[in-house]
Order: structure tokens, then sequence, then C-alpha cells
């Protein structure tokens, strides 16, 4: 069975592993990124007994603990029993540790997989439970490697990691799981069978999936680009028409904040402010919204977009998961009367100019996903550096205003203007466009009053056609395969 990058992650489970006394590890991230997958191909290379137990979306604590009873039965090949609490089935579980500790000195793995949904999200008392386990009985020996998982990101940083109370600073390493790189989507779609994709297969992939390993599996490696999106949300039983509804109802327990968030933000591609927000219907500005930013943000839904030389309500927050982003613009209204029968329905839209114009913008998000891949492609891969968002009003041009996809200020004097371009025959800067480049390069100049080297770079899908606007503005080009450095 093949596995796919988490180099870094397996790295820090294996430190935890091999120390001499007991850990306790916190994973999280999105639902789907492959959080479990990670713990068990960890745990598949060891010889250590292991108890293993999923939490299961709104299910009821009798159930939970019907199957922490069986999973202890099967882990450690006693009789089932009975719990009526979670400290009972704690404790039970620390009994069968010490008869098998007896006779082994083998690590004992512990992996508690979707643990909000056991706590059913609220005190159920599985919280004290584990921490009393943790606390009294693990903490003191040098033979337990404690995992615990979930979905429900915010959840798990303010209950588990950020703990205030019982289990506070108890954690020993944490990992937070993101969604793979446009390179090591390439490398799992080649393991998945895939073959002759383009590095712009990759990315209309990508944009439509993220990096996103369940998502990934669903492809079918006979069928196009446009066939697999066609099957998997256009189809009467299209199995990712339903997922978005999921995704927000297991991450978040009062969803439906969260959700209007992103419904508002999805149709603003250039991100918004706070004090924006709450003017939208169904949001006022108070504790509610800013949790439920904050929870959005940890889950990698939507980042925060710094401006430069900004000031605090300057901050502007976008949707940084293409999944979510593609849903809300072409799937999320859609109903099966537009499309049931209809096997050209998704390729009339893969044509049209407005899904062209999407894919502008997908585009741009997908290279500020990348940043340390394009630094890499500037060859100033060890050079300190922020990226950022900027704007004018035009107040000091004949313009009607000047916007910068990508600023990226670096530690040795130079600010680079990186331009975005979805384009599939090489890009032709013409006397217009190169006019926007250099009001772009003035305004900035002007306005910051920056005193280090200001360098255009175009980021194209096929590079940029060499003119005499592309020699007298552009610093430097690149294409899509920068990306996948």
């Amino acid at each position: 069975m093949y596995f796919i990058g988490r180099e870094e992650e397996l790295n820090i489970l294996e430190s935890q592993y091999i120390k001499n006394k007991s850990s306790f590890i916190a994973v999280y991230g999105r639902r789907r990124i492959g959080k479990t997958e990670l713990i068990n191909h960890f745990l598949s290379k060891k010889e250590s007994i292991t108890f293993s137990v999923t939490g299961a979306y709104d299910v009821k604590i009798e159930y939970h603990l019907e199957n922490f009873a069986n999973k202890l039965s099967l882990a450690f090949g006693t009789k089932r029993q009975e719990f009526k609490s979670w400290s009972k089935a704690f404790y039970s579980l620390q009994e069968e540790i010490e008869i098998v500790a007896s006779k082994t000195d083998e690590k004992i793995s512990i992996f508690i997989d979707e643990l909000p949904w056991l706590a059913e999200m609220r005190d159920n008392g599985f919280k004290g439970a584990l921490s009393l386990f943790w606390n009294d009985f693990a903490s003191k020996r040098d033979d337990i490697f404690l995992v615990v998982c979930g979905s429900a990101t915010s959840w798990i940083i303010d209950h588990i990691i950020d703990d205030h109370g019982s289990l506070a600073n108890r954690i020993t390493a944490q990992i937070h799981l993101e969604a793979f790189s446009l390179s090591e989507t390439k490398k799992f779609l080649i393991a998945e069978g895939h073959k002759g994709l383009s590095h712009k297969s990759i990315v209309d992939y990508y944009m439509v999936l993220g990096g996103v390993a369940h998502y990934l599996t669903l492809l079918n490696p006979s069928l196009s680009f446009v066939q697999n999106v066609h099957e998997l949300f256009f189809e009467k039983n299209g199995i990712l028409r339903t997922e978005y509804n999921r995704l927000f109802r297991s991450l978040f327990k009062n969803h439906q904040t969260h959700e209007l968030i992103v419904d508002h933000l999805s149709s603003s591609w250039g991100g918004q402010r706070l004090i924006d927000l709450s003017k939208k219907r169904g949001l006022t500005k108070g504790v509610v919204l800013s949790k439920a930013l904050k929870e959005l943000e940890a889950s990698n839904i939507i980042t925060r977009r710094y401006k430069y030389k900004q000031v605090k309500r300057d901050v502007r927050y976008g949707l940084s998961d293409p999944f979510i982003y593609f849903f809300n613009r072409w799937v999320k209204d859609s109903s099966q009367i537009d499309f049931i029968g209809d096997k050209s329905y998704f390729l009339s839209l893969y044509k049209s100019q407005s899904y062209k114009s999407w894919s502008g913008f997908s585009f741009e998000s997908i290279a500020h996903q990348h940043i340390a891949e394009i630094k890499n492609a500037l060859g100033i891969r060890g050079v300190l550096s922020r990226n950022y968002y900027w704007r004018s009003l035009g107040e000091d041009l004949e313009s009607s205003g000047a916007q910068i996809d990508i600023l990226l200020e670096r530690a040795d004097d130079v600010v680079n203007i990186i331009e975005c371009k979805y384009h599939t025959q090489s890009f032709t800067i013409d006397k217009k466009y190169a006019q926007e480049l250099l009001n772009k390069q003035i305004s900035f100049q002007e306005s910051s009053n920056y005193m280090g080297s200001i360098q255009i770079v175009m980021l194209t899908l096929s590079g940029v056609k060499r003119n005499s606007y592309s020699d007298e503005i552009v610093s430097i080009n690149l294409d899509i395969d920068a990306l996948f450095e």
C-alpha cells in the first residue's frame, strides 16, 4: 500500500514513539485530509499492542460506550464488558494495559480518533475521564503512546491543546495536518493510477478538490477532468454533491454562522473585513462572529490576508479551501433539474467565460498557498519574506486604482509584485496591460515610499510571450512548473 508525503509529520510521531517516557500527541485538521490514514500508516509499521476507537457524528453516549467496550475486547482479547460512564471505560482500559505491560516491554499505542464526537462536542464526561487516565496513570509510565485526533479543529485546540483545566500543558506534541501541495497531489494521483497528467490538469483538479486526499481517491484515472468533475458533482448520485453540508455539520457545533460567513466570502474574491461581514445578512459583530471566524481559520477554510503597512482594520478574511470555493460558485445553487441527463452540463460550464474568469481567481488563491514554491523558483528560498495583498484607490493616478495579486516583501530590500494569469496559451503583454503593470508599480512606490528595488514577476500557465513590453516591464517570468518545485 502506497503512502505519499507527510515526512515531517511521520518524523514527529517517530520522535515521540522512541522516547523513554509516555507521549500524548494531538492531531487535527480538516475533514477528509488524511489524519486517520497518517496514524494508521505509522502504527502499521510498529509491533506495539494498539487500542483504537473512533467517534461517530451525532451518536449518543450509550453507543459510544458500547463501541469502546467492543474495541477494548478486540484489542486485548478479553471478555466484552458493559460501561455506564467514561470513567469506568478508561479504568478498564487502564487495567488491561497493566496486565499486558507485565508480559511485554513493547509500547502500548492508544489511538482515539474523532475525539470531539466521542465527547459529543460538550461535557459528557469523556474529557474528564481522559484527563484522569493521562494525569494519574499514563503520564507516570514510560510505555504509553497516546494519539488523539479530530476534524473539529477548533474543539481540539480549545479543549485539548490550549486547555486551561485538567489537560493544560499535557500535550507532548501536536500535528496540524494540512492539504497536499501541488507536487504532493501530483505524486498521489500518479500512485492512484493517473497517467499523462499535465501540470495544468493537476491545477484544474486542485481548483476543484484542493489537496484533500480522500477527494482525490474518488477520481477515475480513465476519465478526463471534465468527466470526473461531472461524475462527482453533477450526476444524480454524485458522491461529493452532499459533502458540503456534511462538512460543516461535522466540524462546527453551531454551523449556521460558519456557513453564512462562507456564503458571503464566496462572492467576494478580494476578501472582507470584520466590519464588512458584521453588516451582512444574519451576521452581527460580536463574540459569535469572531469565534466562528477563528474556527473557520483553524480549519483552513478561510485565511487572513494582510495589507502592506496595514492597520488592524485592514485585515481581510478570504476563502482558502478550493473545494468550498468551487462548490459555492458552481454546485450549491444548481438543482438536479438543471443537469439531470445532461452529460455535457459541466463541459458547458468549463468552456464558459464565467468559469475562465473564476479560474483566474482560483489560480491566484493557489499561488498564495504555494509561496514557498514560488520563492524557490525565484532563487530566494533562504531569504526571509512576508506576503501581502495591496490595493490603491487611484487618488494619484488617472486610473480607477491599482491592485496587486501578491506582494512579496523580501529581507534583501526587494519587493516582488507577482501577477497571476490563468491562460492556456502563452500570455501576451500588450500596450494596455503594460501600462496597468507600470501603474501598479508607480502607485505602490508612491503610496508606500518603498526605498528598495521593485520587480514585477509574471506567474502564468504557459509563460509570457516575449515582446518589447515584456522586456521593458517584467523582471522575471515563471510558468506553472514553478508551483511544483
